[in-house]
């Protein structure tokens, strides 16, 4: 039986029924650009809008000799026949599961190894799934389909075995293999590196990558064995079966040294789900009907990251350096040489379907390793440092997008448009760049446009240079390291649409699955369940979020029954720490509740990957559901130790890119203006590097003062010129007036009031007295000299001004926290 899920969906099918597709019909998708599949259809038109849709996302895809056209043209199913498409459309409905298109039989038979036409089955499987939620989205309207629950299988939390903190059984019994056999490639150090670094000379870094690859429940099933027998991969004897024996015994030794863990009979508990158990949430919710490269990073493993936009050629990234694949779909890129980069003749599609608009968007998924990151390139379509179509790039709290844009730009895409305001955060971002010969480049995060205006005028993409390659992570010269994970990257060949945008943020990235855990038993309610959203937040923990109950038998739930102290268990236990719906105490049914279900919490939790995601067992507690009740005694904490160092200051200080980003905030001037960057990079070492004020050094105060002087000076110069760019603070100042004649009212109105208003403010529970602030800015223009002069007397007025303002951005109140 199959229900919508709850809040997810709904969103994301709302807003793209409200227009998320924009421009609307008069918007076609790409077609499939093969040249090579020389097929032609000739037949009957189709019969209904339906059948044009599977014609367009299906049909026209695997029609081709090196997918299924070779043999499904002619042969039973025949669902790319070529001489009536309302019949292939028939033939192909049966394989084909619309809600759930991961789940369909044609899917399926192709990650099963059936006829894959790239190096990687589960990739094969993952693009006909893609084009089955395209053609969803057509068919339904929803841009591609909603999640529906599927009845879960109803099992008891079992015992389960789980990985010691010690190492050391695993470097008794399965590490020596490891380390004779797979050293040569899964080693961070290796001469061609691949992870998961099961073999590192560090054993702890071995045995962290190897849990999510051993089964100790079932040795035989642990990846590690099935990678050498179903997959004879990298066999060291003569036999592949005794080798893959031989690992499943060193695994089962380990195993055997271990006890399993059993939850509590006491316990009030669910019935258990591993994350395979759920249901895969649809892909859908998107705009991508332009879409001409796409990243998913689904695979998981390899060293290849494949384009899975369908169209042709494909623009596969090779990944080279020190490149990792996330869990949930995802690489990382730790710097160096690290880089995922296409060839030059598959990049060539870039700028022969980019130049036939004139419009693009670039679009991703990000998480940066951290704000402190420069001249670091994210996604590059260029030839090096120096050349370039069109770059994303990092520059501290920023971004950055080089261009080239006709003559408005040079070869390397400058001027570029730069954020203000300091908008990237070390976190999972959505950013997308658009670009149409009307409104220029914009930049969009998280959904909402940043201010920052193009410098330069709209023009045509007709220099664009088709010899250059895509590059995420780095330039294919290899000096613009980025170091963060990118989860999802994409190129369209139109501007996205504000809407539009929106919709795909809301849709999210990632590997998500719905998780009903059954609890009918417990309240004597066949179909009852309690469902999260379950997602990999990284390779190291799951993300488990927004639950919700849910009947999948009745529509209408009138009792109202007590639920409180949810916890989740996981592996026979339940965690003591990440526990989050804990303090849950509500009724569920009732006036509460509707066919759609019952929000419980928005809230979400993190719990540690331990198996990995197809061992992990999960299971719900509770203090109190329906008429059963468990007395939880939180555990007692351990005595904090004695503080060794004595009393500490209640207070601390900001670091070096807390006060640049203070600064750059407090002066409206973006810290990638004029000579600030330079002196930033100069400064940041004698900036302070920790929040502790008892180690703040004379050394430091300079280093401040140097930095409040170059914001200053950029902002007053600003005013000066006339630029729009940096908001005027000084609003009366007339800086072509001789210092003398300005009085001292008009100070205090023109720059100590704002200064004030600006950098200290109005109702702090804390903050210096004004009249204490204005006296120190007073005795500092009018008793030092500062307003008074004997030479060129228009200067001094910015001078003096200037110097009021680094006063005061230099003070404890921009430093302290």
């Amino acid at each position: 039986m199959r229900y919508p899920v709850l809040a997810t969906t709904l969103l994301a099918a709302l807003l793209t029924g409200c227009g998320g597709s924009g421009s609307g019909a008069d918007t076609q998708p790409n077609p499939n650009t093969d040249s090579d599949s020389g097929v032609s259809y000739n037949g009957p038109a189709p019969r209904n809008a339906d059948v044009s849709a599977f014609k367009i996302y299906i049909w026209n895809n695997l029609v081709d000799a090196q997918r299924c056209g070779a043999c499904h043209r002619n042969q039973t199913p025949a669902f790319v026949q070529t001489g009536d498409i309302n019949q292939a459309y028939a033939a192909a409905n049966p394989l084909i599961n619309l809600n759930q298109p991961a789940a369909s039989q044609m899917v399926q038979k192709v990650a099963g190894g059936h006829n894959c036409w790239e190096s990687n089955p589960q990739f094969c499987a993952d693009q006909i799934s893609t084009w089955i939620s395209a053609w969803a989205g057509e068919s339904i309207g929803l841009g591609g389909g909603t999640t529906e629950l599927e009845d879960p299988p109803i099992k008891d939390p079992g015992n389960s075995k789980n990985f010691p903190a010690d190492p050391t059984l695993f470097e008794t019994h399965v590490y020596p293999l490891l380390d004779d056999y797979c050293s040569d490639c899964h080693q961070s150090d290796a001469s061609t590196p691949q992870a998961p670094y099961i073999a590192s000379d560090d054993v702890s870094e071995a045995y962290s990558a190897a849990q999510s690859k051993i089964d100790l429940n079932n040795p035989a099933l642990s990846r590690l064995v099935e990678r050498l027998g179903e997959d004879s991969h990298n066999c060291w004897s003569g036999s592949c079966d005794n080798d893959a024996d031989n690992m499943e015994a060193a695994i089962t030794a380990m195993a055997g040294g271990i006890t399993a863990t059993a939850p509590d009979d006491d316990l009030v508990l669910s019935k258990a789900l591993t994350v395979d158990d759920g249901t895969l949430a649809a892909g859908g919710g998107r705009y991508d009907s332009n879409v001409i490269a796409r990243y998913e990073f689904k695979t998981g493993e390899g060293t290849t990251a494949f384009d899975a936009s369908g169209v042709d050629p494909a623009l596969h990234l090779q990944l080279s350096g020190d490149v990792t694949w996330e869990g949930g779909w995802g690489i990382r890129l730790n710097g160096g040489t690290a880089k995922a980069q296409g060839n030059t003749q598959t990049s060539a599609k870039l700028t022969e379907l980019i130049r036939a608009t004139g419009e693009l968007t670039l679009e991703a998924w990000l998480v940066p390793a951290s704000t402190g990151q420069d001249n670091a390139h994210i996604i590059s379509y260029s030839a090096g440092p120096d050349a370039r179509n069109l770059t994303l790039a990092q520059s501290g709290s920023n971004y950055q997008v080089f261009q080239r844009i006709g003559d408005a730009t040079d070869l390397n895409g400058e001027p570029a448009l730069e954020t203000g305001n300091a908008p990237l955060q070390a976190s999972l971002q959505h950013v997308v760049v658009t670009f149409d010969p009307v409104n220029g480049r914009r930049l969009y995060i998280n959904g909402e446009l940043n201010p920052a205006q193009d410098p330069v005028t709209p023009a045509l993409l007709n220099t664009w240079d088709n010899t250059f390659a895509l590059v995420l992570g780095n330039e294919a010269s290899s000096d613009r390291p980025w170091d963060g994970v990118i989860r999802f990257a994409a190129l369209h060949n139109r501007a996205l649409t504000a809407e539009q945008i929106r919709t795909n943020f809301a849709a999210g990235v990632g590997e998500r699955y719905f998780l009903p855990f059954y609890i009918g038993h417990l309240i004597d309610q066949p179909g009852a369940y309690l469902v999260f959203e379950v997602s990999r937040f990284d390779n190291y923990s799951y993300l488990f979020a927004a639950p919700y109950f849910i009947n999948l038998e009745q529509d209408i739930v009138s009792n109202e029954i007590p639920l409180a102290g949810l916890r989740l268990g996981i592996n026979g236990r339940v965690p003591d720490v990440a526990q989050s719906f804990a303090t849950l105490d509500t009724l569920i049914g009732g006036d509460g509740y509707s066919e759609q279900g019952e929000t419980l919490s928005r809230l979400g939790t993190l719990l540690p990957v331990e198996q990995g995601q197809l061992n992990d067992e999960f299971f719900l507690t509770f203090e109190r559901l329906g008429s059963h009740t468990h007395v939880h005694t939180e555990p007692t904490p351990l005595p904090l130790p004695a503080n060794e160092y004595g009393e500490q200051p209640a207070v601390g200080l900001r670091d070096f890119a807390e006060i640049n980003a203070s600064m750059s905030q407090l002066t409206g001037v973006p810290p990638t203006h004029g000579d600030i960057p330079e002196t930033y990079q100069r400064l940041r070492t004698q900036l302070p590097s920790e929040e502790n004020i008892e180690a703040f050094m004379t050394a430091h105060q300079v280093g401040i003062a140097q930095l409040a002087i170059e914001y200053c000076n950029a902002l007053v110069e600003a005013e000066r010129d006339g630029d729009t760019t940096v908001p005027p603070l000084f609003v009366g100042m007339n800086y072509n007036a001789d210092v003398t004649s300005i009085t001292q009212q008009q100070w205090r109105d023109w720059v100590i009031s704002p200064l004030f208003e600006r950098m200290v403010g109005n109702g702090q529970a804390r903050q210096p007295a004004r009249a204490d602030v204005e006296g120190e800015l007073e005795d500092l223009l009018f008793n030092t000299n500062l307003t008074q002069c004997s030479g060129d007397c228009m200067e001094r007025t910015a001078t003096a001004t200037k110097a009021a303002c680094a006063t005061m951005l230099g003070s404890a109140t921009m430093l302290v926290q």
